[in-house]
């Protein structure tokens, strides 16, 4: 540490420019909070690792700004099996063209460009980026502010620090906070590759997780021409034969042959189901891999890192625009930890699935947890929500001046109803005429920033009683 030294402020710093750090300053920056992003690499990762995109973060991207690049760079997904060694479909599921939100249920993009999209979106927007930065150490001031010195003695002073720095988070070991390992681990060998141009080889045109006694496979038709393969490591594999280029066109060879392909990144993984019992220590918080790591199976890892930012950036602009108190970011960890314990714990059980229906092991387990399974999806059922419809705590149906009116100026919340309704609450809040299909016989929703639906209300009363639990926090 020598030479001249700077400091930056900002409202919010981010350690860690990746998909979800950059996402998060991207929504602070457009909610008016300032960030400042360190990270630790002078470009964006080059390499693929997420390849899938839901439709709930898609609707995310299109609310602010970012729409038309997801469409133009990202191929829908058309379905998602379970097949046998001979490729007959075991179970699974065909995915619609729209789902409820007005977009492909699922997506596949190349996350390089999408590292790169992102992270530049949020320097557009006024973020500062310190690149090729790594934090030394933070002091949170007695819960004042926090101030993250940086390895060349540069410091960042913030009132809130988000640690979105990966698996191995510098952020998480400084502030105490913890791992719960929920006990699976398989090492996996994960190979992308690049279809040449003239190249027509016979794939198929959905997710197949390939239940093979001898050696499952999981196989992704992944955006434009690329494509990936991950096949489970045996315990009789030597993984330096296995890593070559030889040893992975070797396991290529029934799908694919170096005439029709170049090979863009392999590595062999030991795949991880872990989950922070809490994600935040005083003002600091965590975010995406630091705070929870999962199997790849049901594509949600950058998914539910996505949604850490998404529930994060509207809370925390609500509180510094003195909109909420400072106990509204308590409900962070009430609401993400339990979600994305479930969403770990599904991942994990269909990696158990894949090696069940091989007949490999037996974990008791039925088809419910596969593609198109009758497995709950989770919901929000504790925070900021008021139970007593099966609605709540999930996002509310795609009506354009609804998500229009979420986060236009800010977070606000929305008051959906097919009748003018008069309305006092504590945070900004707006009433948007929505049609009987989107509401039935309710008389109004109440939305939260994110697009999840807090409260439904039946009549007057229960409107004005939800809206006094929800200004508990407000």
């Amino acid at each position: 540490m020598s030479g001249d030294r700077s400091e930056h402020h900002c409202e919010v710093a981010i350690v860690g420019a990746g998909p979800v750090g950059s996402l998060l300053a991207v929504l602070l920056q457009d909610f008016g909070v300032s960030t400042v992003l360190v990270e630790r690499d002078l470009r964006p990762y080059q390499l693929p690792r997420a390849i899938v995109m839901d439709e709930e973060i898609q609707r995310v991207f299109h609310q602010h700004g970012m729409g038309a690049w997801i469409e133009s760079t990202t191929t829908p997904l058309k379905g998602a099996d379970f097949v046998s060694s001979t490729g007959d479909r075991i179970l699974g599921i065909d995915i619609p063209s729209t789902g409820p939100l007005g977009l492909a249920p699922v997506v596949c993009h190349y996350q390089p460009d999408l590292d790169a999209f992102v992270q530049g979106e949020a320097e557009r927007r006024g973020s500062t980026i310190l690149r090729g930065r790594t934090a030394f150490a933070l002091d949170d001031k007695g819960g004042e502010h926090v101030r993250l010195t940086l390895d060349n003695g540069d410091s960042v002073s913030s009132r809130w620090l988000v640690g979105c720095d990966g698996a191995s988070s510098w952020t998480r070991k400084a502030v105490g906070l913890d791992l719960e390992d929920l006990k699976f681990d398989q090492q996996w060998l994960v190979v992308d590759l690049e279809l040449r141009d003239a190249a027509q080889p016979s794939l198929p045109d959905v997710l197949q997780q390939v239940c093979d006694p001898s050696r499952p496979v999981t196989y992704v038709p992944g955006h434009a021409r690329y494509r990936r393969w991950e096949f489970q490591i045996q315990p009789e594999d030597d993984l330096d034969a296995v890593s070559t280029e030889e040893g992975i066109w070797s396991l290529l060879d029934e799908w694919v042959t170096p005439a029709d392909a170049r090979l863009v990144r392999s590595a062999v993984y030991r795949f991880h189901a872990v989950v922070a019992p809490s994600m935040q220590s005083g003002k600091v918080f965590l975010a995406g891999d630091s705070a929870h790591q999962m199997p790849p199976f049901l594509g949600q890892g950058l998914n539910s890192g996505t949604r850490d930012a998404v529930n994060l950036a509207w809370k925390l602009a609500l509180v510094h625009r003195g909109q909420a108190d400072e106990r509204l970011l308590d409900t962070y960890t009430v609401e993400r930890v339990p979600h994305v314990r479930s969403t770990v714990e599904h991942a994990a059980d269909m990696g158990r699935l894949i090696d069940q229906i091989a007949g490999r092991v037996s974990h008791g387990l039925d088809h419910s947890s596969g593609y198109g399974g009758s497995r709950p999806q989770p919901f929000i059922e504790a925070g900021l929500v008021v139970s007593g419809d099966e609605s709540i705590g999930r996002p509310f149906r795609f009506d354009p001046d609804v998500y229009a009116a979420l986060v236009a100026d800010g977070p606000h919340f929305v008051i959906a109803s097919n009748s003018d309704v008069d309305v006092e609450f504590g945070a900004p809040i707006r009433v948007v005429r929505v049609s009987n299909d989107l509401i039935k016989d309710r008389l109004a929703f109440i939305i939260r920033p994110d697009g999840v639906v807090a409260a439904v209300a039946h009549d007057r009363d229960d409107l004005q009683s939800a809206l006094r639990t929800l200004e508990e926090y407000l």
